[in-house]
């Protein structure tokens, strides 16, 4: 299942492999990620295990990021891989994430480039194939790896090895105190600054790339239509009355509200921030 965002259409919310790893290994990688004929070394490697609990994807997977700097894992967990592609296209990271099989056993993976030189923030590129990963082998906490795919216009190739960083649902909410949770008020309110037109306001519940991206279709669409489009994500139905379950994993949380459809936040020191 495709996860269909309060953003989207609308812009606005919408290493050769050994013997088996140790808890001992230090987390390292070696490979690089070329993209539209530009190369990019990638040394930074987090992988985070992701049982999928709110639906968003086929199943459990192991989340492998590669990058060329540092993606916190605040901002790598969550129902969806959107956190660390914002994150990456806000500090210029070239990062790409490989979905796999966690407990090691099958070759094949998800592949899908977050961000890279050149490259559209809006941009998707992803593919999945049955041979993602030339070796795969996960002992305990523990992951070692290779993967390689050059499916134009990019190719990537690397090494890995580096522990497991859990990424486990802290909090699951239903009914009312859902509706009433933090990251359920942040999304609410705000929606209510934007059906007033309040930018100011909605920045404070807002990141940074959230922002970035109302002002620009604002600035670009004129405000006449930038209100109907928030009108048309708002609907008819009120959208506390929409919102069915809260799923929080530590500092990243995800408001689910039916048909597939989500929206996203990271708790920043001021509060929650819908991404």
């Amino acid at each position: 299942m495709q996860p269909c965002r309060l953003a989207a259409a609308s812009v606005l919310l919408c290493l050769a492999v050994g013997s088996p790893a140790t808890a001992a290994d230090a987390a390292g990688v070696e490979g690089s990620l070329t993209y539209n004929g530009a190369t990019r070394p990638l040394d930074h490697v987090l992988i985070l295990r992701h049982g999928n609990e709110e639906g968003m994807e086929d199943g459990a997977r192991l989340r492998i990021l590669l990058s060329d700097r540092e993606i916190p894992r605040r901002y790598a967990g969550g129902a969806t891989v959107l956190g660390s592609k914002t994150y990456a296209i806000e500090n210029g990271i070239t990062a790409v994430v490989v979905r796999g099989d966690p407990a090691g056993k099958e070759r094949g993976g998800q592949i899908s480039l977050l961000n890279a030189p050149g490259m559209e923030p809006g941009l998707t590129v992803s593919t999945s194939t049955t041979n993602a990963f030339e070796a795969l082998e996960v002992a305990g906490d523990n992951v070692r790896g290779a993967v390689a795919l050059r499916d134009p216009p990019f190719a990537l190739s690397a090494k890995f090895s580096a522990p497991i960083t859990p990424d486990p649902v802290t909090a699951d909410l239903k009914g009312k105190p859902a509706v009433e949770s933090a990251p359920a008020k942040a999304l609410i309110a705000l929606y209510d600054a934007l059906g007033k037109g309040d930018l100011a306001g909605a920045g404070k519940y807002a990141s940074p790339a959230k922002m970035k991206g109302m002002v620009e279709f604002r600035t670009q669409a004129g405000d006449e239509a930038f209100r109907r489009a928030v009108s048309s994500e708002l609907g008819t139905i009120p959208l506390a009355k929409r919102i069915t379950r809260v799923v929080i994993r530590g500092t990243n949380a995800a408001v689910l509200l039916g048909r597939g459809e989500l929206a996203e936040l990271v708790q920043e020191s001021d509060g929650w921030r819908v991404e």
